[in-house]
């Protein structure tokens, strides 16, 4: 197969050329029209987007300031406390026998000195019948031992006057020597009788005193027989039946018979802590609220506090005291305490939203001249839940941002709303 190779002349060859060029223009030509036509559009949107931008009010962040408010002259400090009875009490028994009777019950209300129940003793009262005798024994040898006495008195006088009429007689002659000598002796034994009786008489009286100290014991013991009340009140606990077998006992050994406690008067303490014990003085007023009595706030008065701190609490044991008469409180009852208590210093009061905690401590975000945003450090005092004092720091007229994003800084400029 033969090739025919066809050789262009320079004329052609030159507008060949030419027409590539123009078709490559036309195609930038084109390129450069799509090109424009998809970026005009957005380049008209950002300048849209700058001009409204720069007309724009808001062209800061937008913060809303508040005004410290200023501490009040008094505070509040709620404790918990407990309901005691005023007094209260575990009466024991003090002889050994059988519990015959009782009078009382779990809720019953007693008086002073009234009878609660009866003890039999019988051990008790044959030991006072036999003391009884012992005694009755002792003051009858008391009467013979006086009666031996005035029998030696009265032998002792005739002894006396026998010497007075032998001396005088003997000195004459007129009687024996011996006769003097036997009055004189006679005498002086009569004397030694007086000295014995009276010796007899201070013994019986001893023995005397003895057993009326023994039969006033069993006498005593005997009234311990009789049960009763040692204060208005009222039985809390019964921890006998008639018929059960009674020892003596005591706190700490043997089972009380009753409980008794007196709740007209009530008391409550509570333990307050070092921050505010100096402010609780006695006669102080405090408010008393429990659950069980919504709505309703009963009125005590301090009337002793311990004068000290516990050295493992940090706190100071007050006691208050409130009128129960009507029987509406009941001891053991879990109760809140209120004291009102006076503010010796001045302080600023902030929500709790506007502090800010940076790491060289805390502040707040005040707004100044210029809407600029000055970070301020404060010292904290006491927290109040939503609120918080703020002892130092701030003025009352400073404008605080009440609630202080992350984003912002000291110095900055904001827009306040």
């Amino acid at each position: 197969m033969t090739h025919q190779v066809v050789t262009k002349s320079p004329q052609q060859r030159h507008a060949a050329a030419s027409g590539s060029k123009l078709r490559i223009l036309g195609g930038a030509v084109v390129l450069t029209a799509l090109l424009a036509i998809g970026t005009m559009p957005r380049v008209f949107r950002n300048r849209e987007a700058l001009a409204a931008t720069n007309e724009s009010q808001i062209t800061h962040p937008l913060v809303s300031i508040l005004h410290p408010r200023k501490g009040q002259a008094t505070s509040e400090l709620l404790l918990p406390g407990n309901v005691e009875p005023l007094y209260s009490a575990a009466i024991y028994a003090r002889t050994d026998g059988y519990l015959q009777k009782r009078f009382v019950d779990i809720g019953s209300k007693v008086k002073a000195g009234e009878l609660v129940a009866v003890i039999a003793s019988p051990e008790v009262d044959q030991q006072l019948q036999q003391a009884r005798s012992t005694l009755a024994q002792s003051i009858g040898a008391l009467q013979q031992a006086k009666a031996a006495l005035q029998q030696a008195k009265a032998n002792q006088e005739l002894a006396r006057l026998t010497k007075e009429r032998d001396l005088p007689l003997g000195e004459q002659h007129a009687i024996s020597q011996q006769i003097v000598d036997e009055a004189v002796q006679a005498f002086d034994a009569r004397a030694a009788d007086v000295s014995a009786a009276n010796a007899n008489i201070v013994a019986s009286e001893a023995n005397v005193t003895a057993n009326q100290a023994n039969v006033a014991r069993l006498l005593q013991l005997q009234s311990f027989e009789r049960i009763v009340a040692p204060f208005e009140g009222v039985i809390t606990a019964r921890n006998v039946e008639q018929g059960d077998l009674i020892t003596t006992g005591s706190a700490g050994q043997g089972r009380a018979l009753f409980n008794i406690a007196q709740s007209g008067t009530l008391r409550i303490q509570v333990d307050v802590p070092q921050s505010q014990a100096v402010n609780i003085q006695d006669g102080q007023t405090a408010m008393l609220s429990v659950k069980e009595r919504l709505g309703r706030e009963y009125t005590g008065t301090v009337v002793r506090n311990a004068n000290s701190l516990d050295s493992a609490a940090r706190t100071m044991r007050a006691e208050v005291q409130l009128d129960n008469r009507d029987g509406s409180l009941l001891p053991g009852m879990y109760a809140d305490v209120k004291f009102t208590l006076a503010e010796p210093r001045t302080s600023l009061i902030v929500p709790t939203s506007s502090l800010v905690i940076e790491p060289n401590g805390m502040h707040v975000v005040a707004v100044q001249s210029g809407n600029k945003l000055r970070f301020l450090p404060v010292v904290l005092g006491k927290d109040l839940g939503t609120d918080v004092e703020i002892l130092s720091g701030i003025r009352p007229e400073d404008a605080i941002v009440s609630s202080p994003g992350d984003l912002l800084h000291d110095g900055q400029t904001v827009q306040v709303r």
